[in-house]
């Protein structure tokens, strides 16, 4: 008996799980009607993406538009899009000369983000560590007041990468914010 129910058990959290992963993955990117507003235009991501001739030969307009929608909405497998990071960026920030940069900084940011992390995986130098990376890095320098410093420092680091003067080993938390000798996982 505990062997049918764990049998069951197995093969019915396999079709959930393929249902959550095929339904992630049969999701179109928005048509230009239905483009959300608070993202940059669809059709600089359109231009991006039509620009990249060896990225256009592995994919399709649908599925880069629809990884730059994922960036910066979320999804199933990761909720927190960059329009969410940047509204939490600004949290806090009573001088509107200074939150005003952070948002520029932030939405120019994750433009140069998403037109790499979208692309197709043997093609791009922007890779889910890095945006995980920054991320944190990100949530770090909000505790300790550094915004602006980490979200340039960043953002020379991705010119360097797309500029092929940065290796895509190089973008380790270390490198924004040294371990914490208290840190439980490091």
């Amino acid at each position: 008996m505990k062997i049918k129910f764990f049998n069951t058990f197995i093969v019915v959290s396999l079709m959930v799980v393929s249902l959550l992963l095929s339904t992630a993955c049969t999701i179109h990117a928005p048509k230009a009607a239905q483009w959300p507003s608070d993202m940059p235009s669809r059709n600089v991501f359109v231009a991006a993406y039509e620009a990249d001739i060896v990225n256009k030969k592995e994919q399709d307009l649908d599925e880069y538009l629809l990884w730059v929608f994922r960036f910066y909405k979320g999804w199933e497998l990761y909720r927190n899009g960059w329009s969410q990071v940047i509204s939490d960026s600004l949290i806090g920030v009573n001088d509107p000369v200074v939150a005003q940069e952070i948002k520029t900084k932030m939405e120019f940011m994750g433009f140069s983000i998403a037109c790499e992390w979208a692309k197709n995986k043997k093609e791009r130098r922007i890779l889910t560590r890095h945006v995980v990376v920054w991320g944190n890095a990100l949530i770090e320098s909000i505790k300790r007041g550094e915004r602006l410093n980490l979200i340039n420092k960043v953002l020379s680091d991705i010119t360097a990468m797309l500029d092929r003067e940065m290796g895509l080993d190089e973008v380790k938390a270390e490198r924004y914010y040294p371990k914490d000798k208290d840190d439980v996982f490091g």
